[in-house]
C-alpha cells in the first residue's frame, strides 16, 4: 500500500464517520433514537462505498476500455488521483443524499404511528 491509497482510505473512513456523526446527532434530537437505525445507516454507508467502487470498476472496464478504446497507464499517479477524486465526490454526494432520505423516512414513519395512536385514543 502506497501513500496515495492510504490517503484515499483515510478520506473514505472520514466520510463514513462524518455522515454517521451527523446522523446520530439528528436522530438523537427526535424522541426515538433506536440503535437499529444507527446500525442500519452505518451499513448503508459502507454498502454505498462498495457499490460506488464496483460501479466505477464496471464503468472503467466496459465503457472506457471496451467501447471507447481508451487506454491509460493504470499505475500512473494522474490516473489514480482522477479515479479516486471521482469516487470520493460521488460517495460524498451519495452518503449525504442517503442521510437526508433516511431521516425523512424515519420522520414519516414516526408521524404515521403518532397519528394512528391519536385517532385510536379519540
Amino acid at each position: 500500500m502506497d501513500l496515495l491509497v492510504a490517503i484515499f482510505s483515510i478520506i473514505l473512513i472520514l466520510i463514513v464517520l462524518v455522515t454517521n456523526i451527523i446522523f446520530i446527532r439528528k436522530i438523537n434530537r427526535t424522541k426515538s433514537s433506536n440503535y437499529k437505525y444507527k446500525i442500519f445507516f452505518f451499513l448503508i454507508s459502507i454498502a454505498s462505498i462498495s457499490a460506488i467502487m464496483i460501479i466505477g470498476a464496471i464503468f472503467q472496464n466496459t465503457v472506457l476500455i471496451d467501447y471507447f478504446k481508451i487506454t491509460m497507464d493504470i499505475k500512473s499517479y494522474q490516473y489514480r488521483i482522477i479515479v479516486m477524486t471521482v469516487i470520493l465526490i460521488i460517495n460524498i454526494i451519495a452518503n449525504f443524499t442517503l442521510l437526508k432520505l433516511y431521516l425523512k423516512r424515519i420522520g414519516k414513519s414516526k408521524n404515521k404511528i403518532n397519528e394512528i395512536e391519536l385517532i385510536g385514543i379519540e
